[in-house]
């Protein structure tokens, strides 16, 4: 494989179930963020150990209401969302500062369905906090991620014009089949709205079964820069929150060339792809 595909990391909260952390409230791996940041690094580490050349931040599931919904205070969640970006620094690895959907705040699996009921101006209330907090903790990357809808990614490209970022970035989709978002809208049209955006370095696919990934690729205009970390393939139970489905372990070699064909720029993993899978990734883009 060409050496210009860069290595992502997996799913942290994967590797940090490995590590024996607990994940069983509304936050997920960012409850951590108050509670247990050794184990958020630790986590870090051992994708890093694996090969990982850009490490996704802890912060997909810090938002304002949510983290106040719990607890928190408002100094609370922003020196948490702070910390993420710091706790990803390593030598030789870039930070990718993680935002998440509306849906992960909902915490019921809406960022597999998307079709909020919101406005775009709704959405950018939404994200305008936390998102101006993580681009003044310098990241190198913004990873927009698991965003199910046309709308919501309309609303964060108006905020970073808004908030006049010169970070680099992408906009990771859900997907539900073979053309169209977890919303049913065209990912096509999306990818073409995404990558024509100033500083974005490509459109993502996340949390998407691996055999969705090379046709939404196919979907879309030739020469279409990719950034690629779909899941281990299992469907997410969101009532008992629980990934439903035999585990499996890294991609196949076979797949990683297809994407890498079609355009791929960046691979990784998400949810259930762990240390080991991102390992047997970087043996392979090493040959």
């Amino acid at each position: 494989m060409p050496a210009h595909v860069i290595l992502l990391d997996g799913g942290l909260s994967t590797a940090l179930e490995e590590l024996g952390a607990r994940l069983d409230t509304s936050l997920w791996s960012g409850e951590l963020l108050r509670t247990h940041r050794n184990q958020i690094r630790a986590a870090h580490k051992s994708f890093v150990d694996a090969g990982a050349k850009i490490l996704i931040t802890s912060s997909y599931q810090i938002t304002y209401p949510g983290c106040i919904a719990r607890g928190w205070t408002h100094n609370e969640v922003t020196d948490a969302l702070r910390a993420s970006t710091e706790l990803a620094r390593f030598d030789g690895v870039k930070v990718a500062a993680s935002v998440g959907p509306y849906g992960a705040y909902l915490a019921d699996g809406s960022e597999y369905r998307g079709n909020y009921g919101l406005s775009r101006e709704e959405l950018k209330e939404f994200h305008r906090d936390r998102l101006r907090v993580l681009i003044a903790s310098q990241p190198d990357y913004l990873a927009i991620e698991t965003i199910p809808e046309l709308t919501e990614a309309k609303a964060i490209l108006d905020l970073l014009v808004e908030l006049d970022s010169t970070i680099p970035f992408w906009i990771s989709f859900s997907c539900r089949n073979e053309s169209e978002l977890s919303s049913g809208e065209s990912f096509s049209e999306t990818a073409l709205l995404v990558t024509g955006a100033k500083n974005s370095v490509g459109v993502g696919i996340n949390c998407t079964a691996p055999i969705l990934i090379a046709p939404l690729m196919k979907s879309v205009a030739e020469g279409t820069p990719f950034v690629l970390y779909p899941n281990s393939g299992r469907e997410w139970d969101a009532l008992n929150k629980r990934w439903l489905g035999e585990q499996s372990t890294a991609f196949t070699p076979a797949q990683i060339q297809e994407w890498e064909s079609l355009g791929a720029r960046i691979i990784g993993g998400c949810c259930g792809v762990g240390p080991s899978d991102i390992a047997v990734l970087n043996n392979f883009i090493q040959q």
